[in-house]
């Protein structure tokens, strides 16, 4: 297969990737976990327990939500700074056999398909993981149904996961 498409970006998709991303990483038991301690904190306060147990579990409260904000700002950041660098928030992908080619007015760069990890998909952007270097943003508008099976074929073939 031997394929080019252009992809169209926006500050909303940017933002939908950062926010999936950031909470995939976390993870629905780091959440859970989180709400366990918060809800532990109101209880022994509702209780009148001022003991040093309180004061931990509101340094761990206050630590994670600081961890955490600072974290989704970081990841938003680094990508809004990308997509204001490009003069027109568009991009061509080029698929073939042998690699994926990603070509924008900020650079280009080609990949083998051994490079991708892994595909996070989602209904309107794909995550598409390279080793060891962050994701790449890959809108789903103008991926048909033969080009999705296609990629997800490469990945596979590669060890790569979807």
């Amino acid at each position: 297969m031997n394929r080019e498409i252009t992809v169209s970006y926006s500050r909303e998709l940017i933002k939908f990737a950062v926010w999936k991303f950031w909470t995939r990483n976390i993870g629905l038991r780091n959440f859970a976990i989180f709400g366990v301690v918060c809800v532990a904190f109101v209880l022994v306060f509702l209780s009148g327990d001022r003991s040093w147990f309180l004061g931990f579990l509101g340094a761990a409260i206050v630590f994670c939500l600081g961890i955490g904000c600072v974290s989704y700002f970081i990841y938003l950041n680094r990508s809004m700074e990308k997509f204001n660098r490009m003069e027109t928030p568009t991009a061509k992908f080029r698929f073939t056999d042998e690699r994926i080619g990603i070509e924008s007015n900020i650079g280009w760069t080609e990949l083998s398909w051994k490079m991708i990890e892994k595909i996070w998909e989602y209904p309107t952007v794909w995550l598409v993981f390279i080793a060891k270097q962050g994701y790449i943003t890959l809108p789903t508008a103008n991926l048909d149904d033969e080009l999705k099976q296609f990629i997800a074929i490469k990945v596979r073939e590669n060890n790569g996961g979807i």
